[in-house]
């Protein structure tokens, strides 16, 4: 059991929120689906994915060691919005409504806020998940089928061209602003337009075996996993143009510099070196929570930060920087103070599935994983890494006792859904076809074209 003293650092590390009066200027999220911190030049990587968000975060504060709260969209972008790890939000599944009961970043900033958000994932459309009535606009209209799935989505570019458009025409100028947009493009399966589909070329090849590829990845004719990874960083390079773009865009008429904007991924992804090559959600592995977050904006410590922070650490940075209201039992920490994060702090992540669930805790560079199996919430398996020295989490060591891994086993007893499966829930709808609105037509395309907003 986590005596009180271990509870009590806990709240403390949330409590830092409060240690300045906060400006209420425009606050922007972007989100990213699927997106692996070590692709980004900002992480080191040598490929060119992302000189547009290189340049517009690289004065400000990149988190090295960020963690997902959970492996998959749905629960891990509740927590980003609530503050809350999924077991307290109750977000499990994907098509599952959250809660009226859980309070989201909208419901808790100030009144003076307008609130909108842009999505581009079928698992976040108001059907899916409820969000709509939390902003006072939400735009979650998606244009374009998957592949030869039932599945449905809205590209970087149609995307940032509606938020464009609302910024344009809709924007209410006498109120600070809170915006969220979600890009989706670098989810599975791979397939960036032209010129970012031929923008990576590789040396060697390796073979692909299509039973590690999730059948949705899968790209027909293509043998060679390496090209996988080229055609995922199109992507990668693809959604950075519209990034680029789109914070260009909001630039035009308001001072970005005196905005907080952020830019977090949800999950990341593996590449072809796990059980699983292409694929997320079903594992706690580096490459899967380890995400991207970047910070810039007033009263933002600019630097790399080393200390562990996590996707709930959103709306506690977002609420106390608008002067909101706190997170009832929040555990996120002010990402504006990089350099202040505990030094022993303890960040959390999973990754529920049908019959089982993994659970993980960093705290220094100790990792600690453990499989939860079942309504008695057994734990068949557990085991740490050292990823100071094994970074790749090649050799699983014995568990070992600690702060961290009584905090995890604590987490998982008390946890109202066994094994991270909800025993009810109110269920969201799947899209059954595309959900289409004439929110950018050709009229208004050519409008944004004329503004200097679209090419």
């Amino acid at each position: 059991m986590v005596g009180a003293a271990s509870l009590a650092v806990l709240a403390l590390l949330g409590a830092c929120s409060s240690r300045q009066d906060a400006p209420s200027g425009d606050i922007v999220l972007i989100t990213i689906d699927t997106l692996r911190s070590d692709h980004l030049g900002l992480y080191g990587y040598g490929r060119g994915t992302t000189p547009g968000i290189d340049e517009w975060f690289q004065d400000g504060a990149i988190f090295e060691r960020a963690y997902s709260a959970e492996a998959s969209t749905s629960p891990s972008v509740v927590s980003l919005l609530s503050g809350k790890l999924p077991q307290e939000h109750g977000v499990r599944l994907f098509f599952q409504l959250l809660s009226e009961d859980v309070a989201l970043v909208p419901d808790l900033l100030p009144p003076s806020y307008k609130t909108a958000a842009f999505v581009s994932n079928m698992v976040l459309t108001d059907e899916a998940i409820g969000f709509a009535g939390r902003f006072d606009h939400y735009d979650d209209f998606l244009d374009r089928r998957e592949s030869k799935r039932r599945v449905f989505e809205r590209n970087a570019e149609t995307t940032t061209n509606a938020a464009l458009l609302w910024l344009a025409r809709r924007r209410d100028r006498t109120r600070p602003l809170f915006l969220w947009v979600h890009y989706i493009d670098p989810h599975g399966p791979y397939k960036p337009p032209s010129p970012f589909a031929e923008a990576f070329e590789h040396e060697g090849r390796l073979p692909v075996q299509l039973d590690r590829i999730p059948p949705f990845t899968r790209l027909e004719g293509v043998e060679d996993a390496l090209e996988y990874i080229d055609r995922y960083d199109g992507e990668i390079r693809y959604v950075d143009r519209q990034i680029d773009r789109f914070l260009d865009g909001y630039a035009r008429n308001q001072d970005p510099d005196q905005a907080l904007i952020l830019l977090m991924a949800d999950h990341g992804e593996t590449m072809a070196d796990r059980e699983h090559w292409f694929h997320h959600s079903f594992h706690v592995y580096e490459d899967i929570v380890h995400v991207p977050l970047l910070l810039r904006g007033p009263g933002v410590e600019k630097g790399r930060m080393q200390g562990l922070v996590s996707g709930i650490d959103v709306a506690t940075t977002i609420l106390a920087f608008a002067g909101g209201r706190g997170i009832a039992g929040g555990r996120g920490v002010d990402l504006r103070f990089g350099s202040a994060v505990d030094p022993n702090r303890i960040v959390l992540f999973e990754a529920s599935l049908v019959d089982m669930q993994w659970r993980g805790a960093r705290q220094g560079d100790g990792k600690w994983v453990a499989a939860v199996s079942g309504e008695k919430r057994l734990i068949p398996l557990r085991y740490r890494y050292d990823l100071r020295e094994d970074p790749g989490e090649g050799t699983a060591r014995d568990w070992q006792g600690s702060e961290a891994s009584a905090l995890l086993e604590q987490l998982i007893r008390s946890d109202p859904d066994p094994a991270g499966v909800p025993s009810s829930y109110a269920k969201g709808m799947k899209l059954s076809a595309p959900k289409v609105a004439p929110t950018v037509s050709k009229e208004q395309l050519e409008a944004l074209r004329a503004l200097g907003y679209a090419e």
